[in-house]
């Protein structure tokens, strides 16, 4: 297998039973790929996985998901979308992907919030930005973030008002502006998502 294809199997085949094993498991992507790898190549691989995210992982199961893109937000992975060592159109580009991942995976896969006992995918969804090393007050970010608010799947929107109460301490008009127009847009929306939304705005405060 190639690069990409020996890093997805790394990520993403863990059996759903690993015992802990799995990464004392000789892997083809550590054997023959990782030394040589770059921040411009992660970039690449990130843009392509999250990109065509709906097609790449639709073998997976809802916690192979999970523990792989955890895996790639909480490991530290996604920080070299704020690298300068990326090309710019590179970085934006692959930042713009979370958007495609929002809508082709937690969108079409979280059908309803669970509030107890939060499945795995539920927690990595609502907790991306929350744990990821990205630059919540850069444009592209910001404008990802408003992109998911925009997805007819309230844990999107909730993960991404989470996300912009974070923003508020990089970008507080930005991020204030974004949930207002959010607001505007959905009236309708559950109260206690109302209720968050303008908490994110006018405080940041959110969890």
């Amino acid at each position: 297998m190639d690069g990409f294809e020996a890093w997805l199997a790394y990520l993403f085949d863990r059996p759903a039973d690993d015992d802990g094993s799995w990464d004392d498991r000789p892997h083809e992507w550590f054997d023959r790929y990782a030394r040589r790898d770059t921040p411009a190549a992660t970039a690449q691989r990130i843009r392509e996985l999250f990109g065509n995210a709906g097609a790449l992982l639709r073998h997976h199961s809802d916690d192979q998901v999970a523990r792989g893109v955890r895996d790639i937000t909480d490991a530290g992975t996604i920080g070299v979308l704020s690298s300068r060592q990326v090309p710019v159109v590179l970085r934006t580009t692959a930042i713009r992907s979370i958007g495609t991942l929002y809508a082709e995976v937690f969108a079409a896969r979280i059908e309803v919030e669970t509030q107890r006992n939060t499945p795995k995918l539920q927690d990595v969804c609502f907790m991306f930005f929350d744990i990821a090393a990205l630059d919540l007050g850069d444009d592209t970010v910001l404008d990802v973030l408003e992109d998911i608010a925009g997805l007819p799947s309230v844990a999107c929107q909730r993960a991404a008002l989470h996300g912009l109460g974070h923003a508020h301490g990089k970008a507080p008009r930005a991020a204030r502006t974004i949930v207002d127009r959010w607001l505007a847009r959905n009236r309708g929306a559950p109260r206690e998502l109302r209720d968050y939304a303008a908490a994110a705005a006018r405080t940041g405060e959110v969890m």
